[in-house]
């Protein structure tokens, strides 16, 4: 049955309101910035001198901001995947023949976020080392899981022959996880400086905001097409209304503490 997009507030909400869905929306944002920095380093735009580096100072401040966030709720990560982990590894779910490599990409998976703790405990000065060493490590091994899964994806997506009609059905998904875990590869790995995979910041930020909108695509509510959400337009006022009141209540306290409001508050 053919899906489409549901485009409406409480989707929106529904899809932030999920660690999963609010991090692929700051990883968006974050390689886009990335990609950016790639556009001021090619030369394409009419800056130069101080102007260049203002944009470039503001784009890499936006970046950095958007990377230490999403670093911090990365903790943990390797929990959901061992218990995903487990979990596979009594339904087998690329195959019998395929099993190995699904084996190797989890425990890859799982062991790049575990040892990216290390780099955190580096970086607020509970440990000692080199965060720049520990992120060069966890981050190849995990381009090496996306290479394994690109591979498994691949096979089950274009070379092998469907066993059943379940199977057949399920080979648009294996080609779409084959392309996502590809583009992955090639970000992180230009990010890690993986052999053969160093390119540039257009190609990473590129690669990155394509997965990511392939993720949220794929996490989005939908409907079938041709049908129509019933509005409730009594809802919608409100929404409209509640959001217009916060909208100028922020614009009124921010003018407020631009203006020096706040420092003769104690």
């Amino acid at each position: 049955v053919a899906m489409t997009l549901r485009l409406d507030t409480d989707a929106f909400n529904k899809v932030i309101s999920s660690f999963g869905g609010k991090d692929k929306i700051m990883r968006l944002f974050q390689y886009f910035f990335r990609f950016n920095k790639g556009v001021f380093q090619s030369g394409i735009l009419p800056l130069e001198g101080e102007d260049l580096k203002y944009y470039m100072d503001k784009n890499g401040s936006a970046f950095k901001v958007l990377m230490d966030a999403r670093r911090v709720f990365r903790l943990f990560n390797s929990v959901s995947v061992l218990t995903k982990f487990r979990d596979g590894l009594k339904t087998k779910p690329w195959g019998e023949a395929l099993h190995p490599l699904y084996i190797a990409a989890q425990f890859l998976s799982a062991l790049w976020p575990a040892i990216d703790h290390y780099r955190f405990l580096i970086l607020i000065k509970w440990a000692e080392g080199s965060q720049a060493e520990v992120l060069k490590c966890s981050y190849r091994l995990f381009t090496l899981a996306q290479l394994i899964t690109f591979v498994a994806m691949f096979v089950k997506g274009f070379v092998e022959d469907p066993a059943d009609a379940k199977e057949e059905e399920k080979q648009a998904t294996y080609r779409w996880n084959s392309l996502k875990a590809l583009l992955t590869a090639i970000t992180i790995g230009h990010v890690s400086s993986f052999p053969g995979l160093v390119s540039n910041e257009l190609i990473c930020g590129g690669t990155a905001m394509t997965s990511s909108l392939m993720d949220l695509y794929a996490m989005w509510p939908k409907v079938q097409r041709g049908e129509t959400e019933v509005d409730d337009d009594a809802a919608s006022a409100r929404l409209l209304k509640t959001s217009t009141a916060v909208l100028l209540s922020t614009l009124a306290a921010v003018s407020y503490i631009r203006s020096g409001g706040m420092k003769s508050v104690s």
